[in-house]
């Protein structure tokens, strides 16, 4: 018996397992296909002269100076509805 035979079969063997692998990765799975299919809206595009200056102009830079304005503006009419001491 030579020892030298199951050396010989694993390369063989790992190029095959290889050879399988790669077949799998472009075979078709349909339910996978299935869910990746959604009708999400599609997000709006910057152009390329803002991303490469590293701008965005299409929303606040806060995203809570909104709310910080509404409840300033609360405070200020509560303060004015008061009587002053």
């Amino acid at each position: 018996m030579n020892l030298n035979q199951p050396r010989v079969m694993l390369p063989g063997m790992t190029r095959a397992l290889l050879l399988i692998l790669a077949l799998s990765a472009c075979a078709q799975f349909p339910e996978v296909d299935a869910g990746a299919r959604t009708n999400l809206p599609t997000p709006s595009l910057l152009p390329t002269d803002q991303l490469i200056a590293g701008t965005n102009q299409t929303g606040p830079a806060d995203p809570l100076a909104g709310q910080a304005a509404l409840l300033k503006a609360r405070a200020a009419t509560l303060r004015a509805e008061s009587p002053s001491q």
